[in-house]
């Protein structure tokens, strides 16, 4: 496993621990969290930078989802790039909606200094929307 393979394999595992220092310790002080992503209303899939953004998103992913399932089922890496596929199921704990079992991929890039400069989640974000809203698959958006 690459250098970078191995920095995301540790930050899933911190993750899994509750260790939100360690993960941050890994990141770029000016990192680009979703960048890019639609506004899907939700306080933990929001793009933003820095820190303290991402400080503010597991605080909010927290308070806002318990996870059932969340595993890593398939890393790539390539150079600076590391893709991961990740199986998730949760409830919203705030709705008590579901959030049915998909498929997301987590992209992490990579600065010169070997810590993370970008993380973008990629998937069906409507799963989330729905859950939030009080709904499961069976309503849509």
């Amino acid at each position: 496993m690459t250098d970078n393979g191995q920095t995301v394999q540790e930050i899933y595992e911190a993750f899994g621990r509750g260790d939100v220092p360690f993960i941050l310790q890994r990141l770029q002080d000016d990192i680009r969290w979703d960048e890019g992503i639609r506004d899907t209303g939700l306080s933990y899939l929001r793009p933003g930078a820095g820190l303290d953004h991402v400080g503010r998103f597991f605080q909010a992913l927290a308070s806002s989802v318990r996870f059932d399932v969340f595993e890593p089922v398939a890393m790539c890496t390539g150079g600076e790039t590391v893709m991961v596929a990740v199986r998730e199921q949760a409830e919203n704990l705030q709705s008590g909606g579901r959030i049915d079992e998909d498929l997301f991929v987590h992209l992490w890039t990579f600065g010169p200094e070997g810590k993370v400069a970008s993380f973008r989640h990629i998937g069906d974000f409507a799963l989330h929307e729905r859950a939030a809203a009080g709904h499961g698959a069976e309503a849509a958006v």
